[in-house]
């Protein structure tokens, strides 16, 4: 009895995540950026002292599955990589949260993995 509940169990686990990414929430990228590293004592135009700069950056078409570590509200950096990306909201993901990442013509939508 206890073997037959594992199974039911096991079989209930790999039917809901066989669903397809494409029914998970998902978020606009509307830019992918690269951070530059600054020299010291660097200025902006306010005369603040800033240590790196994001610059726009392209990101070849495909399907990639990503983790996302959060830099501010609607900017992420996609771990594993130099690259970050911009949403058009802010998305409320978590540090290290995963998902499927599609990228056609430098925008991109983000597939959060439930």
């Amino acid at each position: 009895m206890r073997s037959l509940l594992l199974f039911i169990i096991s079989c209930l686990s790999t039917i809901s995540y066989s669903q397809s990414y494409k029914d998970w929430d998902e978020h606009d990228v509307i830019r992918f950026y690269k951070k530059i590293d600054l020299e010291y004592y660097t200025l902006d135009e306010d005369g603040e002292e800033i240590d790196e700069i994001y610059v726009p950056t392209k990101v070849e078409s495909g399907t990639y599955e990503v983790e996302v570590y959060k830099v501010s509200s609607n900017l992420y950096k996609i771990n594993g990589t130099e690259i970050y990306m911009f949403f058009r909201y802010s998305p409320y993901l978590y540090s290290y949260d995963e998902g499927i990442l599609e990228v056609n013509y430098n925008l991109g939508i983000f597939f959060e993995q439930p």
